[in-house]
């Protein structure tokens, strides 16, 4: 019963990874995303086809998914025998269903979305530091890309950081390697997903983002 449950646990997480909620929001506003802006479900193309705040719904549905599991079983919601490995494989599993979504033919978004909310379900005071880096490199560059994969790059120094003390300083939950390694394959994730983005950033051809600063939408 236990390893039928734990099995059952694991294919929900990918699961619900991999429902396409910026495709969904674009669907019930007429609009199939895929067609508009760069073509990809995340909410930053959510965010300029259709406006901000459905972009910040976006992002907030994305990010529930890839943390649900790993704050339920992180903070003892659901118990640890019913774990396999670590908190964070649900969270790589939820990450993969985003990006490679059994609903859209194995195709998908690129992660970040997701993968901001595997860290506020595992450490949830990280979460917004991280928004703030991310934010204030977009800020001064208008370059979401840019400002998603500087961000990966410092969530993985922190778990790092975090892995050598031991334990989270807010919350007093140990954290060991588990941390670090699976941040390495989000990360890793991240950046193959953002490879067209990385070869027009270093072309200077990247698409600046301005919806962001828009009062009006």
């Amino acid at each position: 019963m236990v390893l039928a449950l734990k099995i059952i646990i694991l294919v929900l997480a990918y699961f619900f990874g991999a429902i396409p909620f910026g495709f969904i929001i674009g669907k019930v506003k007429g609009v199939d995303i895929r067609d508009h802006g760069s073509k990809n479900i995340g909410s930053t193309n959510v965010g300029r086809v259709l406006g901000k705040k459905y972009a910040v719904l976006a992002y907030l549905l994305d990010a529930t998914k890839g943390g649900l599991f790993v704050f339920l079983f992180r903070f003892g919601i659901i118990p640890a025998t019913y774990m396999v490995i670590s908190p964070l494989l649900y969270g790589l599993l939820a990450v993969i269903g985003h990006t490679c979504s059994v609903f859209l033919k194995f195709k998908g978004g690129k992660a970040v979305a997701t993968s901001s909310g595997v860290i506020l379900g595992f450490c949830p005071w990280l979460l917004p530091v991280l928004i703030l880096f991310f934010f204030i490199i977009v800020a001064l560059t208008r370059y979401v890309s840019l400002g998603s994969l500087l961000s990966a790059i410092f969530t993985l120094i922190s778990a790092l950081i975090l892995y050598i003390i031991g334990y989270d300083p807010v919350f007093g939950y140990p954290i060991n390697y588990y941390f670090p390694i699976f941040c390495v394959l989000i990360v890793l994730i991240i950046f193959y997903r953002h490879y067209e983005n990385i070869v027009r950033l270093k072309n200077k051809k990247e698409n600046k983002v301005t919806f962001l600063f828009h009062k009006n939408k």
